[in-house]
């Protein structure tokens, strides 16, 4: 049977227009019988009808024809018909159904008609049954191989593929598949949150349940392969599906998100696997295209930097706009040939279609540095460009630490060199690329581009032009970013190697920046710094363990990752505003405007940039460090540049100097941090993972350093050990603390109050007065104090654990709550710590995992082991246990099999500001 529907498909599927002109005048033919048939509730005599039928038939038949010829319908290819095809027979059936009308209508009412005897409703009744015949016929084809291809159909070797996304991407991959059998892709089933579709059936596939039903599904149905067919997915769900599909070792593929496919990149239809970009994808930018046409369309638009990652992407993006040239401007030979071939032959194919304006763009490739200000000026004096895209300058940061004449030279002089030239030949308008690292800057790098912005700034003042500065971070993709690297250093076997733990950056594609830059050039009137939406910043440590697990590895069992220390200018993380500016909302939402970023320019800073640019043309790197802190009063150098080319043993040395030095300085800032009120509390909340319930606090000390920006407790405590202000901040924490939960009882009416967790240092926990203290601001507050659980670190009580047993006894008699920090860092800790609790202190009320702990859990049998024994001593002596650092749906699943009852991390949030508690408490539930 299976062979007669093949040999019949493949009939269908080879019928020309004749045979469809024919097979339709013979349906048209047969249905005014069939409709009078019907119509006479089958009981027909001929005779009296035949002439009307004749005359009717004829009529019909050549009606429904010339619709049909003039509609188009002729020149379809019915192999893949669908619902558009459906639509446009029914048109055009209703075209003919008012023709034949009007016809039928005045052949009735002739004298003599010959059609007299008919019933009026022979026209309708017609209609829908050509209808019918039509459509069956038609749609017979792709029915007939969809039949051919159905998914129980799997040949030996071929691959059983679930697709997560029941929506019109997905569908459009299933019909792919099916009509590619020859790919061994045959789809079995489909997976969708929408519980409308559950159970129902599309395109022949069942939607078998959500993302949570995956891990069954897989096994069930003996899945080979799961395919994400969701191009408008934001990035966090990405990461769930692939997280689930980890779990269980079934290989994922992606199709491209929207941001990929609007900017021509790929097509709906091509599968990748799963890339680092679409675990932090975004929803997709709003880009005014028009308005954006109309700034660059037929004009001579000049970009430098044009061979780099931005550069070249501008490039892209700019031809789109139709300009009337594109002139290219670089120093790496091979970085602009291609680039300018690449253009090229997205011109020629353009002229392969009907002429566009696109057709008339010309592109000119000039190899020039811009430091050099002759070859500049030969360029302007020739091409005479009418807008700047400045995307040229020195990124990497530690190189140009060790090479600071080269940052000043190139992003300096060069910027200056090219606004003096824009300057001269009337340029309309000109926009500069810059970076996050320019706020604040700790690095030379950041420090030269913060200069390079005051010089555009100054130069919009001159010009009274939109000359604007456009701010962004990092950019996955770029030659610069840490992907690169960390995807070679996977690919060598490893390890990674990640400067500090806590290390985070803010990240967007290519393409996004290059869409927003456009976007910025736009809204700009001219001494602007716009800075671009980056969203959430991401922890390199995180960004590293994705890679590997994407690569198909395990972290610390295949791959392990390293970390070798902050170098040299680098920042823990990065900032967005100088201090002083003012940003604003602009039209676009995911744009700002630093209104006021002119005014904090210097009025004449030429004299003392051209002093730096003559240092760096002498090398003189340690007067470069001396004039930028002069030009840049944020500026704090990441290090001494005196000692450049020492050996080892004194870098060492030098290194140790340096965070001395850095130390001494905080020392010095310390007081004045307390008197100004520069300390600010962050607060994460502990959730039961049961429940999803919030049942309390941990508070979090930062400080916003007025040079330095947010600082970790890991950056200034040992600073404030040696003040002696550890005492005195410890106490303000505790109060500030106290005071934020006697609010948040006030405001939420909380029958059972939940607990804040505040960590002591040893020397905080070991005072003279800590108990008189917390008492005092209990009674301050008025606060329960079954309402405070402090930590102390599980070193603390093991290494002093007499002293540690007292001080624990009075805390008890305040009524406190007291939980040990950071547990389970080895066994000899372990058990020292059991016997202790269990002999000489009583009961503590609560053990808080260390974070190594649960970061590793896919990584080391030997932590899942620990866990269990920290879990049977809490169980013993009657005490809770609390996982931190819980980072994804696959850790809750463990930790909730090995029963521990509560959790904290950035799964659930991140810390927030007390003022932004509320929003937790309206996503969770709390426990009341």
């Amino acid at each position: 049977m299976n062979k007669n529907i093949k040999k019949l498909s493949k009939v269908l599927v080879r019928l020309t227009t004749r045979h469809f002109l024919i097979i339709d005048a013979i349906c048209f033919a047969i249905a005014p019988l069939l409709a009078l048939e019907i119509r006479l509730d089958g009981i027909l005599n001929l005779a009296p009808y035949l002439q009307s039928l004749a005359v009717i038939t004829v009529l019909f038949v050549a009606v429904k024809l010339i619709v049909f010829y003039a509609g188009g319908l002729y020149k379809r290819y019915w192999e893949y018909a669908g619902l558009e095809e459906m639509t446009q027979i029914a048109m055009l059936i209703g075209i003919s159904l008012a023709v034949e009308t009007i016809w039928f209508q005045q052949l009735y009412h002739l004298n003599n008609s010959p059609i007299a005897n008919l019933p009026r409703s022979l026209p309708l009744l017609e209609a829908m049954i050509s209808f019918l015949l039509v459509t069956a016929i038609r749609f017979s084809i792709p029915a007939l191989e969809r039949w051919n291809q159905k998914p129980w159909k799997v040949q030996q070797g071929d691959h059983r593929i679930l697709i997560v996304g029941a929506g019109s991407a997905g569908t459009s991959l299933v019909q792919t598949m099916e009509r590619s059998p020859e790919v061994g892709l045959h789809p079995i089933a489909f997976i969708d949150d929408d519980p409308q579709k559950f159970r129902k059936q599309i395109r022949g596939l069942t939607v078998v349940g959500n993302r949570g039903s995956i891990p069954e599904v897989v096994r069930s149905l003996n899945i080979a392969k799961v395919i994400i067919a969701i191009p408008s997915a934001l990035g966090k769900e990405i990461r769930e599906i692939v997280e689930i599909c980890q779990s269980i070792g079934i290989p994922t593929s992606t199709l491209p998100g929207l941001n990929e496919i609007m900017n021509g990149r790929v097509s709906l239809g091509s599968l990748r696997e799963v890339k680092i970009e679409d675990l932090l994808r975004r929803e997709p930018i709003q880009t005014d295209f028009e308005k954006v046409l109309a700034l660059i369309g037929g004009k001579k638009v000049l970009i430098t930097g044009a061979g780099g990652s931005i550069g070249s992407e501008l490039c892209r993006q700019i031809l789109k706009c139709a300009p009337a040239e594109i002139i290219i401007v670089g120093h790496g030979e091979n970085s602009v040939f291609n680039i300018q071939q690449e253009l090229e032959k997205i011109l020629s194919g353009n002229k392969k279609n009907s002429k566009t304006q696109t057709d008339i763009t010309r592109v000119t490739a000039l190899m020039a540095d811009i430091r050099f200000r002759d070859r500049l000026e030969y360029v302007f004096l020739t091409m005479r460009p009418d807008i700047i895209f400045h995307a040229a300058a020195h990124k990497h940061v530690p190189m140009m630490e060790l090479n600071p004449p080269e940052a000043i030279t190139n992003n300096v002089r060069g910027t200056k060199n090219l606004l003096d030239m824009a300057l001269k030949y009337h340029v309309e308008q000109f926009v500069m690329i810059s970076t996050d690292k320019a706020v604040n800057p700790t690095s030379i790098m950041g420090a030269s581009k913060r200069v390079a912005e005051m010089l555009v700034l100054q130069a919009a003042k001159k010009s009274k032009n939109p000359f604007v500065v456009v701010r962004f971070g990092n950019v996955l993709g770029s030659r610069g970013s840490v992907v690169p690297t960390f995807k070679r250093q996977i690919a060598e076997g490893g390890p990674i190697t990640i400067t500090h733990p806590d290390m985070t950056r803010y990240f967007m594609t290519i393409p996004e920046a290059v869409q927003l830059v456009l976007q910025a050039a736009v809204i700009g009137s001219g001494g602007e710094v716009f800075m671009l939406e980056m969203g959430e910043p991401v922890r390199i440590c995180d960004l590293a363990k994705d890679l590997i697990r994407l690569s198909g590895y395990e972290v610390g069992k295949d791959i392990k990752i390293e970390f070798t220390g902050l170098r040299p200018g680098e920042k823990l993380f990065e900032e967005l505003f100088i201090p002083g500016e003012k940003y604003n909302r602009t039209k676009h939402e995911k744009i700002l405007s630093l209104g006021n970023a002119s005014r904090l320019v210097k009025e004449n800073i030429d004299q003392e940039v051209e002093a730096l640019c003559q240092a760096g043309d002498r090398n003189e790197a340690n007067l470069i460090v001396s004039m930028l802190q002069q030009l840049i009063p944020e500026y704090i150098p990441g290090y001494s540049t005196a000692n450049l080319h020492a050996n080892t043993a004194k870098e060492t040395t030098d290194t140790a100097k340096i965070s001395s030095a850095a130390s001494i300085q905080l020392e010095k800032d310390l007081p004045m941090a307390l008197a100004n009120d520069e300390f600010r509390m962050y607060y994460q909340p502990i959730v039961c993972l049961q429940t999803s319930q919030i049942s309390g606090f941990e508070a979090l000390l930062r400080w916003q350093h007025p040079n330095q920006g947010l600082l970790l407790p890991d950056e200034f405590l040992p600073a404030a050990e040696e003040t002696g202000l550890i005492v005195p901040i410890g106490e303000w924490v505790l109060r500030q603390a106290c005071s934020q939960m006697r609010i948040w009882s006030s405001q939420f009416g909380l029958d059972s109050p939940l607990t804040v967790s505040v960590n002591l240092t040893s020397k905080q926990f070991f005072h003279a007065d800590l108990i008189e203290t917390i008492a005092k601001i209990l009674k301050e507050t008025n606060l329960d104090a079954s309402s405070l659980r402090l930590e102390i670190a599980e070193y603390v009580v093991t290494e002093n654990s007499e002293l540690a047993g007292s001080v624990f006894l009075k805390l008890k008699t305040l009524e406190l709550q007291v939980q040990i920090d950071h547990c389970g860092v080895s066994d000899v800790s372990l058990t020292h710590l059991y016997q202790l609790t269990r002999l000489k202190y009583g009961r503590f009320d609560s053990l808080k995992l260390d974070s190594s702990l649960v970061s590793g859990l896919d990584a080391s049998n030997q932590n899942l082991e620990n866990i269990r024994k920290i879990r049977a001593i809490s169980e013993e002596l009657g005490m809770g246990m609390i996982a931190t650092g819980v980072e994804t749906s696959w850790q809750i699943a463990q930790l909730k099999v090995l029963k521990c009852l509560y959790g904290q991390g950035d799964f659930f949030s991140k810390p927030v500001e007390g003022s932004q508690v509320e929003k937790l408490m309206g996503g969770m539930a709390v426990n009341s």
